[in-house]
């Protein structure tokens, strides 16, 4: 991969509007290099990060009005499965697609480009929900997470692919790389008493999306909001791995060797320094400091500081669909001048 964002600023996903339109001139005004198509939860519960991505999955059971959406594991499966998997092995794409109703932002910013790509965009970053979060997120009619279902899960992992694929496709026109990135919350509990699933399995089930990305020469990455195992994505085929380093920047710094091999095959980093969290500090100056610090740090550790400078970019410590509008500005506003500032000092 010879992408080196040279710590260019994007976003995770979610913004605090209801207007898909309002949300890509957001994007376009503050993550101009790498805009995302903005995912808008507040406008309903098919926005949410099982939903937005259901549509397609073999046996998806939905109440919008009860705000419950489950997999009906019961009885035979089998011709559900089959047709399924019709559409998968012959690559339609389309058979997956993300509808206008559940993922709007996503054509708003299609509709926005085809009019005309503003200069100075290197990349568009797209986004699904990572196969750990989905799995767990997703339950059966009994309560079971279909995570533990072998045979619907493997269709959750291919109906995410096809997400991703689907995505690549659609913004393939602008002839400008794409970066779809796995959003992965549930690995915080990873290592915990009720995370049944080994390292090895979710290094498989990432591969398993991983390889359809690449298949379609994009770029993909993983983001989570917490503290995790971090040698679990460098130790993957993933490109981007994007962490909250406003809340836990010391943390990276205990996989020094991990980390290397990871920026020795052109993995980047993407520094999720401005906070999320309300209460956290939103000034310029302290948070370029505090990065500054846990960049020399892990220079101190042995990481080249140029390979550092050419492989890093700058986001958000989380989504923002739970803030207001105004608190999602302040946010946007940091992210912008931090990077400005990180690539004047580089």
């Amino acid at each position: 991969m010879n992408f080196k964002p040279r710590w260019l600023a994007t976003g995770i996903g979610s913004l605090p509007v209801l207007d898909p339109e309002e949300g890509v001139s957001l994007v376009l005004e503050y993550l101009p290099e790498i805009p995302i198509w903005p995912q808008l939860p507040q406008r309903g519960p098919v926005e949410g990060m099982v939903w937005q991505y259901s549509e397609g999955m073999p046996r998806i059971r939905a109440d919008v009005k009860s705000n419950k959406i489950w997999i009906d594991a019961a009885g035979d499966v089998t011709p559900d499965l089959e047709t399924f998997y019709e559409h998968f092995f012959a690559g339609d794409a389309d058979y997956f697609a993300l509808s206008k109703e559940f993922a709007p932002g996503y054509y708003a910013m299609l509709d926005r480009l085809k009019s005309g790509v503003p200069k100075g965009i290197v990349a568009l970053k797209g986004h699904i929900t990572g196969p750990i979060t989905f799995g767990m997120g997703m339950k059966d009619q009994q309560g079971g997470y279909v995570i533990y279902n072998p045979d619907l899960f493997d269709s959750v992992l291919k109906t995410l692919r096809m997400k991703a694929v689907w995505q690549i496709e659609g913004f393939r026109q602008f002839n400008l790389p794409v970066i779809i990135f796995m959003d992965e919350p549930a690995m915080t509990s990873y290592g915990s008493a009720y995370f049944n699933v080994t390292k090895e399995q979710v290094i498989e089930y990432w591969n398993e999306i991983i390889d359809g990305i690449k298949d379609k020469n994009g770029i993909v990455g993983i983001h989570c909001c917490g503290n995790m195992d971090w040698s679990v994505p460098f130790e993957s085929r993933i490109d981007i791995v994007n962490f909250d380093a406003y809340g836990y920047v010391e943390k990276l710094g205990m996989y020094p060797e991990e980390l290397k091999k990871f920026l020795g095959r052109g993995g980047i980093l993407a520094w999720g320094i401005v906070p999320t969290d309300r209460g956290g500090r939103l000034e310029v100056e302290f948070l370029v400091n505090r990065l500054t610090e846990a960049v020399d740090k892990l220079v101190e550790a042995g990481v080249d500081r140029q390979t550092l400078s050419e492989q890093s970019m700058i986001t958000p410590s989380c989504g923002m669909g739970s803030l207001t509008r105004e608190e999602a500005l302040e946010i946007l506003k940091a992210t912008k001048e931090v990077s400005r500032i990180m690539r004047e000092r580089s």
